[in-house]
């Protein structure tokens, strides 16, 4: 029996999504699939990031990572900086935030 998309979103421990992405199917083009620096999907500068969306600017998966990446992932999923699902701006900047005035 062959899962659906769908259901493939509701499995759990995605990881190293471009190691091996989820849902593991064939018929399936990941544009991190096998990339060679895995640590580009965790971005700590603006460059990093920049680099990160263009190479998943033309990914044909890229709706179904953000939906991976929105069950509480860190890192660049669909193009997306997430921290707990979450989007985030920008990259944060090493340090204790500002006080508030």
């Amino acid at each position: 029996m062959r899962k659906t998309t769908k259901d493939s979103l509701e499995t759990k421990g995605v990881t190293i999504a471009f190691a091996s992405p989820t849902p593991l199917d064939p018929a399936l083009t990941w544009a991190c699939a096998d990339h060679p620096e895995p640590e580009l999907f965790h971005p700590v500068d603006d460059a990093a990031l920049a680099a990160a969306q263009a190479l998943c600017a033309a990914c044909p998966v890229r709706e179904l990572c953000l939906d991976l990446g929105r069950r509480d992932e860190f890192g660049v999923w669909g193009g997306v900086l997430l921290e707990n699902g979450r989007p985030l701006p920008a990259v944060r900047k090493p340090g204790r935030p500002r006080k508030a005035a």
